[in-house]
């Protein structure tokens, strides 16, 4: 099962999230360009939760100046399994007043020029919409809000326009002709690219006002609208804390296919792929499918992996990875591939085995937001070091860390390309413990299980994982 990780998006009047323990801000790179705001970390209770406010802090972004492709992207980045979207709305009835939640299900895109998706010419994908609201996170939501005391409505369609001008009457007039229950101008084209990156999606919509169809509250303006947000965003404060705090530990899956949304979405075979927009596949999930065969990122890795025969000596495959660390989408999956068991989890270092480890350790420690610690052959590392000496596949040698690399208790991965008999990473592995490390996991890109090295990793009480095996020597 996958850990559960809430991602919070707080609109207006959502600048931050009170009671977050632990907290610490990441400042994420997305491909898609920059998201509204650094992520901000943290827990409430033993559940884990990422926050971001929509329209940065200080309310400097319009709904229309918002990048949702870099915050969605920078969600799934930070291991986000479950989103709630919190969202200031006009209201199309008379029994939704300024102060009601309304925990809508449905939505009509009424945008102009927002980049929508994460696919495109190069990659084309459909996801379904009919649903775009996860019913068993809605549940949750309902149930915190009674368990608060608090009064809500469930289900409704919220009507997304361009803004930023509040609505015309004839727009407004016409929206609830056609049975629109709110209107906003942020849920969409969020909604869609949670979709799209396989994560659970629902809405608190927050009423800030009757829309201006209303003849006693025709004129919408902003000064009434920030007094109800403000009254909202106490009573959103609770009913968050109360969902976050009896959230499951583990990741529910959605009962319509909202976290795998892409198994049969992808339209575009894998050899006609190309340009920027494969970059969705990158983190979202996407189940490869090409004329009808699955094309697993398992048959991707093997293929960007060159195998050199008789080296360094007769009877040894070579399996050289800078064919992959050349290709600038197999090098980033299996970074990611490497990242995901811990997105969204405190981790204090990786360790990277000379040489090629150093170069995926990098990779991971970045997207972990760790600090680095290079493992290397004995007489390279400048400042006092501890040594261990190690059997490899051809004699015997010796590496070393500083002695300042790790504190004591600190949580570590370590990182190599590959392993084989399994006595490098061992040394690595007692190293790292000899100077008081929790080794938490020992990763590698290749595996050959034949020479029996990840038993050996194993017997020492730390799990191996690797994305790719190789029969033989």
């Amino acid at each position: 099962m996958t850990k559960a990780v809430i991602g919070i998006i707080g609109g207006s009047g959502i600048y931050d999230l009170p009671g977050l323990e632990d907290l610490r801000e990441e400042a994420v790179s997305s491909p898609w360009g920059e998201p509204s705001d650094a992520l901000r970390r943290g827990r409430i209770g033993a559940t884990e939760v990422v926050f971001l406010p929509r329209h940065g802090r200080g309310h400097r972004l319009s709904p229309s100046g918002i990048n949702y492709r870099a915050n969605i992207d920078a969600m799934k980045r930070a291991g986000v399994t479950d989103i709630v979207s919190v969202s200031a709305c006009g209201s199309f009835r008379e029994d939704l007043a300024p102060g009601t939640f309304v925990l809508v299900d449905q939505f009509i895109d009424r945008t102009q020029g927002r980049a929508s998706s994460f696919f495109g010419n190069g990659c084309v994908a459909h996801v379904s919409m009919a649903h775009p609201v996860a019913p068993r996170l809605q549940d949750r939501i309902a149930e915190a809000a009674r368990s608060e005391g608090m009064g809500f409505v469930r289900g409704g369609t919220y009507v997304c326009m361009e803004g930023p001008q509040f609505s015309s009457l004839a727009e407004s007039l016409a929206y609830r002709e056609m049975g629109c229950d709110v209107i906003g101008m942020t849920a969409m084209p969020e909604a869609k690219l949670a979709r799209e990156a396989e994560m659970s999606y629902a809405t608190i919509a927050m009423v800030t006002d009757f829309d201006c169809w209303h003849p006693d509250h025709d004129d919408v303006d902003v000064a009434s609208v920030i007094k109800i947000v403000h009254e909202n965003a106490a009573k959103a404060a609770r009913l968050l804390a109360r969902l976050i705090g009896d959230f499951p530990a583990e990741h529910e899956p959605c009962p319509i296919g909202s976290d795998c949304s892409l198994e049969t979405a992808i339209m575009t075979a894998r050899r006609a792929r190309s340009g920027f927009a494969r970059q969705a596949r990158r983190h979202h999930g996407a189940r490869e499918c090409a004329e009808g065969q699955d094309m697993s990122f398992e048959s991707d890795l093997r293929q960007s992996i060159r195998s050199i025969p008789d080296y360094p000596k007769p009877g040894i495959i070579f399996r050289d990875i800078t064919t992959l660390l050349g290709d600038a989408r197999a090098f980033r999956r299996a970074v990611d591939e490497l990242v995901q068991p811990w997105a969204g989890t405190k981790m204090d270092k990786v360790a990277g085995m000379e040489a090629r480890g150093f170069i995926l350790g990098g990779a991971v420690a970045h997207q972990l937001s760790a600090g680095f610690v290079p493992i290397r052959k004995k007489g390279k590392l400048p400042h006092t070091t501890v040594s261990i000496a190690y059997s490899l596949e051809y004699g015997v040698d010796e590496m070393e860390m500083h002695t300042d690399a790790i504190v004591k208790g600190e949580r570590v991965i370590l990182i190599d390309d590959l392993i084989a008999t399994g006595g490098t990473a061992e040394g690595a592995v007692k190293l790292l413990q000899q100077m008081g490390a929790d080794v938490v996991a020992a990763c590698f890109v290749i595996d050959l299980p034949e020479l029996g090295g990840a038993a050996k990793i194993e017997a020492l009480g730390v799990p191996v994982r690797t994305l790719i095996k190789f029969e033989g020597h």
